[in-house]
Formats: C-alpha cells, sequence, structure tokens
C-alpha cells in the first residue's frame, strides 16, 4: 500500500528563492519540450520518447547553466509527466470542446492543435499553485526530529522538526505526525494562498487492524442535514461558504479595485485566496472526520451514486449543492473503505429512495417534490420522515446489491 504524509514547510528567504528556481527550472523544461513535440506533431513525425527528451536535456542543460541549480530528478519527472501526458492525449479522441467552439465562433479566432481536448498545456508563472516532485535516492530525504510534546488536550506533537531536501539543506517543517514505510518521493508545493508544503509518498505500510462492528447503515445526503443516516443518527451541514461569504465579498470588492500588474493587486490577491483556502480546509476537516467517524462505527455502507456536476443544473440550490461536497465525501469514503477493509456500495441515484414506504414498498410520487419533508403512506397509514426513510431504503437496497454480487 502507498500513502501521502503531507507537511507544511517553512523555507526561509534564500531557500524560497532556491524553490522558485526550482518551480521556474520544471516551467522551462516544460514548455521547450511540449514546444518541440507540438512541432514535430504537426509534421507528422513521432513524438519524442522519455529516453530521447532525457538525452535532449543534458545538452539543454549545458546550454542553460542555470538548471543545474535544480535537483535533476525534477527535471527528469517533468519529462515522465510530460511523456505520460502525451501518451494519454494521443491515445484519446481528437477533437474540440463545445465551449471552445463557441468561443472560436465568437472572436473569430481559428482552432489549432493546442486548443484539442486533453492536449498537454504550456506552464506559466502566472500561475499561482507551483510544485515539483524529488525522488528519494541515498538519503537525500530526511526528517529530523529534535524534541517530542503533547499539546494540552493530549494531541501528540514534535517541536523543532527539519527536514533535509536536496539542494534546500535543513527546512524547518510542521511535523504533526510521523510517516510510516518507506519514502518513494517527495512533492514540495506552494499554494495559492503562498504557503509552502511538503507531500511525502511513502510505501511497504503497514496495514492496521480496526475493529468489526459488523452493523450497516444507509445514507441519504441532503442540504439541510448533510447526512440522514438508517439508525436515526443525523449528522448537520456545516455550510462553511456561508460563514465566510461576508469576509470573502469584502476582500473580492477590494482586489476588484486594484490596478491590474500592481503590487498592491498581487497583495489583495493573497488575501482572496486564504479566505478561499480557508473554507477549503474546513470543508476537507469536516469531511475526513466524518468518514472516519463513520468507517469506525460501520462496516457496510449504503450511499447514492450521486453526480454533483448534473446536480447543479438547479440554480437556486447550485451553491449550497458545490459547499456541501458530496462529490469529496464519497471519494474520500471509498478509498478509506480499503485501508479499514470496510464495504461501500453504490446505490443508482435514479432509485427512488424518498417515493418509497420503507415498510411496505409503495411508491408514492407526489413525495418527488423537495417542499414534502413527511408523508403518510397511502398502503399501511405510517407515517415517514422524507430523509429517515429514504436512508432506510438505501441501506435495503444496497444490502440487496451485496448479496446478488456475492
Amino acid at each position: 500500500m502507498e500513502k501521502g504524509y503531507k507537511y507544511r514547510i517553512y523555507p526561509t528567504k534564500k531557500q524560497a528563492e532556491h524553490l522558485e528556481i526550482m518551480f521556474s527550472g520544471k516551467r522551462f523544461v516544460w514548455n521547450h519540450f511540449l514546444e518541440l513535440n507540438m512541432e514535430r506533431f504537426e509534421k507528422k513525425e513521432k513524438i519524442l520518447t522519455y529516453n530521447q527528451m532525457s538525452s535532449m536535456l543534458t545538452k539543454l542543460k549545458r546550454a542553460n547553466l542555470w538548471l543545474y541549480q535544480c535537483e535533476k530528478s525534477i527535471l527528469q519527472n517533468t519529462l515522465k509527466s510530460l511523456s505520460i501526458a502525451y501518451k494519454k492525449f494521443i491515445k484519446g479522441t481528437m477533437k474540440y470542446t463545445k465551449r471552445k467552439i463557441e468561443n472560436a465562433a465568437r472572436t473569430g479566432k481559428q482552432l489549432g492543435l493546442y486548443d484539442l481536448e486533453k492536449h498537454p498545456k504550456f506552464k506559466s508563472y502566472k500561475n499561482y499553485y507551483q510544485s515539483c516532485k524529488i525522488n528519494f535516492t541515498n538519503n537525500n530525504i530526511e526528517l529530523k526530529e529534535k524534541s517530542i510534546c503533547y499539546t494540552s488536550t493530549g494531541k501528540y506533537k514534535k517541536q523543532n522538526c527539519k527536514v533535509k531536501l536536496p539542494k534546500l539543506k535543513d527546512v524547518k517543517v510542521a511535523y504533526s505526525r510521523q510517516y510510516q514505510g518507506r519514502i518513494l518521493s517527495a512533492t514540495i508545493s506552494k499554494d495559492t494562498d503562498g504557503k509552502y508544503y511538503m507531500s511525502l509518498c511513502c510505501t511497504d505500510i503497514e496495514e492496521q487492524q480496526k475493529y468489526s462492528s459488523g452493523k450497516a447503515v444507509g445514507i441519504d445526503l441532503g442540504i439541510k442535514a448533510f447526512a440522514t443516516l438508517s439508525d436515526g443518527k443525523s449528522i448537520e451541514n456545516p455550510k462553511y461558504y456561508g460563514q465566510y461569504k461576508d469576509a470573502l465579498k469584502k476582500a473580492q470588492k477590494k482586489l476588484s479595485r486594484r490596478k491590474k500588474g500592481g503590487k498592491n493587486r498581487n497583495r489583495q490577491r493573497l488575501v482572496v485566496n486564504k479566505h478561499h483556502k480557508k473554507i477549503h480546509n474546513s470543508r476537507m476537516n469536516f469531511v475526513h472526520q466524518t468518514t472516519t467517524e463513520l468507517l469506525n462505527g460501520y462496516d457496510i455502507i449504503c450511499i447514492e451514486d450521486l453526480k454533483p456536476k448534473e446536480m447543479l443544473v438547479h440554480k437556486r440550490l447550485a451553491q449550497s449543492i458545490s459547499d456541501a461536497s458530496f462529490y469529496e465525501f464519497r471519494r474520500t469514503l471509498e478509498y478509506k473503505s480499503e485501508w479499514y477493509r470496510k464495504k461501500v456500495v453504490l446505490v443508482d441515484q435514479y432509485y427512488p429512495s424518498s417515493q418509497l414506504c420503507s415498510k411496505c414498498g409503495y411508491k408514492h410520487e407526489a413525495v418527488r417534490e423537495l417542499s414534502v419533508r413527511s408523508w403518510e403512506c397511502p398502503s399501511c397509514k405510517k407515517e415517514h420522515n422524507r430523509d429517515l426513510n429514504a436512508s432506510i431504503n438505501i441501506l435495503n437496497e444496497g444490502l440487496r446489491l451485496l448479496r446478488e454480487a456475492v
């Protein structure tokens, strides 16, 4: 099993400058070889393979001596990524997206090779997110632990830790949890809010034995309550965007008044990005805590196979749906279930879970309207809460699908 461990790092001013050189080196090499491949593709010649590009890289470094300041594996990994991107592009169907065609018709632009769907794009220094990948060789990446302490709540925390990285030497790191297994690589990234992070990719991780409860649960996702469980429990929707909306609007208004290309605009841009990052981090924290709690409590989890992109067509609820992060919840639940050896069963999104009576199975089509929050079954006269009834039906359908699969 492979796992990633992400930590925040605090480079000094000199180290941050050296990181910018590494990011620039990655962009330069990617753009140089992308341009060569585009020329060859238009001439109907074979695309350069990774080995060909790797041999040409040596000449490129001799012509541009500043590239020697980059760790060699960063440039090699860039070429591997470009080679994989071109293989995917050539294997796929070469077509223009509907939006590209509409924009070209409106502006009078002539579409070319670069506009084709899934064609690799040039990397720009204007992109606020930058990253580079360093391979682990000869202990060039090493975490140096100095002291251990526990916070007032009893949370494990290591203080004054540093990580040894090639070309950067020792960088201060917030070593919040201990990594496991053997390090394969480290990805250094600069986020949109100007903060630096390090992701360690580790392998040979021992599987942890998790408690088996023998319980199964159905989950109905919603907006009023984020999730309603078939055993009667309910998880409240935190609505993080609503909490930070006013501060974000104020920062965006201030940004719109700043002159383009100015230093003040760039400073304000970081303020706006910090608000967005705060919302994102809050959502991710909620998703991770909720999924871990569910997987610790249940062995079988049945949820609807929702398609949030299709749901965003609903204009009145689009913002609330995107704020609820249903897709991220499902994705996290699925990959964590593999770690914990638990089962996640997906029920078809068109299954009428809200309309069926969980007691007698009668289908009441009038319940289709979202405004109906409770209803009485015309057949067995049982009163239902819309969300709880739906979660029980999702559980029953999920267990049925599981029995059929076996």
